[in-house]
């Protein structure tokens, strides 16, 4: 076919814009929102395995001497922490020998009130001491005692500054 001088030639259309930035973009905002949840997630799972948010791991030493005791020879599980705030707020946890945590107390509160097993904070708690200042300190001592079977004892141990 041949192109006489009157015929117009159709202009070769150049191919046109794509919308793909558009949609790409769209998508990234969503996906950026995810992987932020995600990254925020696993810090949260990695950090810190304190009881409560405020409470940081310390030493037992440190927690028990607070409170004017020792952590007992045949302690297991041993946990310890201190509250923060103006005023420190030791914590411990840890598992005794049945047998044993009667002369624990008495050995680290000669002069102080013994475990008693009437008017603890909660029915759940078989023993509990609830003790003023200790060893020449402003500390009050709590301590309460559950028989995890026939065996053990979970001691729980709070120094704190009334």
């Amino acid at each position: 076919m041949t192109l006489t001088d009157i015929e117009a030639v159709a202009e070769q259309a150049a191919p046109g814009r794509t919308r793909w930035g558009v949609f790409l973009t769209i998508l990234a905002v969503p996906t950026l929102v995810v992987a932020g949840l995600i990254a925020v997630l696993v810090a949260w799972l990695f950090t810190d395995d304190s009881v409560e948010a405020d409470v940081k791991k310390t030493s037992c030493v440190e927690a028990l001497a607070y409170g004017g005791a020792k952590l007992p020879a045949g302690a297991d599980d041993a946990w310890c922490g201190i509250q923060a705030g103006p005023e420190p707020r030791y914590e411990a946890n840890f598992r005794l020998r049945r047998d044993e945590v009667g002369p624990w107390v008495a050995a680290g509160y000669p002069e102080g009130p013994g475990l008693r097993t009437e008017q603890c904070r909660s029915e759940a708690v078989d023993a509990c001491l609830n003790g003023g200042p200790v060893a020449g300190k402003m500390s009050a001592v709590q301590i309460e005692v559950v028989h995890d079977g026939p065996k053990w004892s979970e001691v729980r141990f709070v120094a704190f500054t009334p």
